[in-house]
């Protein structure tokens, strides 16, 4: 009579087989891993961004996203203008938005603030134009985080956000 089924020794060489893959295969998913996740990063950026664009236009305020460092480390959020005339004196404030809440660009991608100096902000006017752009002086709005893994290993490892003076905002991947 036959018997039907696997050996322990056919058993072992399948598993064997799978071992070497998955372990050959290991080092590319952590560099699709750490990709989406500088990806990610940039891309909550780009929203928060571009939300804080419509706020200003669907609200018809001045709206800015404040770059600043807090704990040796780059954070943001969105703050819209508020006030008005107290007799002949204007008083205006800048107020943080409920709906957006303090983010942190992750250290790890080493964020590079290219903002006006000393004024790390992007203000949206209420036509959805960059408030604080200088026509006089034209000025680099940009955010770049890098990974220096991706670097390291020849992708693309740089993620550029740039704030034209219009108010849209690019997004662009590249290598170093």
């Amino acid at each position: 009579m036959k018997k039907e089924g696997f050996t322990l020794i056919e058993i072992i060489v399948v598993v064997g087989i799978i071992g070497l893959i998955l372990a050959a295969s290991y080092p590319s998913i952590l560099n699709i891993l750490e990709a989406r996740t500088l990806d990610s990063a940039a891309r909550d950026l780009l929203t928060t961004m571009e939300a804080a664009r419509y706020t200003a236009v669907n609200d018809k305020v001045h709206c800015r996203v404040r770059f600043f460092q807090e704990n040796n480390q780059w954070r943001y959020l969105v703050e819209v203008e508020e006030g008005g005339l107290t007799g002949t004196n204007p008083t205006f404030a800048w107020v943080t938005v409920p709906k957006f809440i303090k983010k942190t660009l992750p250290p790890r991608f080493r964020p590079q603030i290219q903002l006006p100096p000393g004024n790390e902000q992007v203000i949206f006017s209420p036509l959805g134009m960059v408030a604080n752009y200088n026509f006089s002086n034209p000025q680099t709005f940009r955010i770049i985080l890098q990974s220096l893994k991706l670097k390291n290993l020849g992708q693309d490892d740089l993620r550029i956000l740039t704030v034209y003076a219009g108010g849209s905002i690019g997004y662009k991947k590249a290598k170093s």
